[in-house]
């Protein structure tokens, strides 16, 4: 029987709220600041990204039971077959009506970049898309998604007339657009030995070295663009400071592969 507990581990929640979760609270307090308006953004921001990851383990259910550490963490209750699809289909389209409806409430321009995101996150895992195992267009379509849309949805969410083509949305779509694509080089480095032979990530296609090449450039990227943003809103000194202790956290996650890959023998 399937259990409130299986729902909850099917949307996979410790791996957004976290991060992900955030960047479209960013979005709303750059546009408009601190208002009522951020509690439907975070209404939004959890459904897209709760979509977002059910989606991904409905299309990844065959290739997760292949892989003997997601079946140990049961990440998927549906490879596990803890659950069945049909409720899991009932639980996308009330996650993907919820953010539609309060971004048609809000503006026609919020509803079509809700729309856009949904749309890319099931492109990005369903087929005959799958973006996900399509080489290098999976980084910028995870770049995009998880990272500048969300953010744009954000932005828009509390005022559809907003622009977004000042120069500082610009330089802050750019800055997570980067960490976007930057987070996606991150897990394919940390699951390259599972993913090898069963799903063709572009770290897993390009070898690990590259990967590291690649991960260097966006982190690189990433730094050079908050340094934009911080030249566009001029930041306050601890937030700056705080952005930038930011990027120990990838390095944290990495640590073992770096030791690994990196240490002398």
């Amino acid at each position: 029987m399937t259990t409130a507990g299986d729902y909850f581990r099917l949307i996979r929640v410790k791996d957004w709220i976290g991060g992900y979760f955030f960047l479209p609270l960013i979005g709303s307090i750059a546009s408009t600041g601190i208002s009522p308006a951020l509690l439907g953004t975070a209404v939004v921001s959890m459904c897209l990204l709760a979509f977002c990851f059910v989606i991904n383990n409905v299309a990844d259910t065959e290739i997760d039971r292949c892989h003997g550490g997601k079946c140990m963490s049961n990440k998927n209750p549906l490879a596990t077959k803890d659950m069945t699809l049909r409720g899991t289909w009932f639980l996308m389209a009330f996650l993907a009506i919820v953010p539609l409806a309060i971004s048609l409430w809000s503006g026609a321009l919020p509803f079509v970049f809700v729309f856009c995101a949904l749309f890319l996150f099931t492109a990005y895992s369903v087929r005959p898309f799958r973006l996900k195992e399509r080489y290098l267009v999976d980084l910028a379509t995870h770049g995009i998604m998880m990272g500048g849309l969300l953010f744009v949805i954000g932005y828009t969410l509390p005022s559809a007339e907003v622009s977004l083509i000042s120069p500082d949305s610009l330089a802050l779509t750019a800055l997570f657009t980067c960490i976007g694509c930057m987070a996606l080089v991150v897990h394919q480095i940390g699951d390259y030995h599972e993913d090898f032979g069963h799903t063709p990530t572009s770290v897993v296609r390009m070898g690990k070295p590259w990967g590291w090449r690649v991960f260097v450039f966006f982190f690189i990227l990433s730094l050079v663009c908050l340094a934009m943003v911080h030249l566009v809103i001029s930041l306050a000194l601890w937030v700056l400071s705080g952005s930038a202790s930011l990027f120990a956290i990838p390095l944290f996650l990495l640590r073992d592969e770096i030791l690994h890959d990196f240490s002398s023998s």
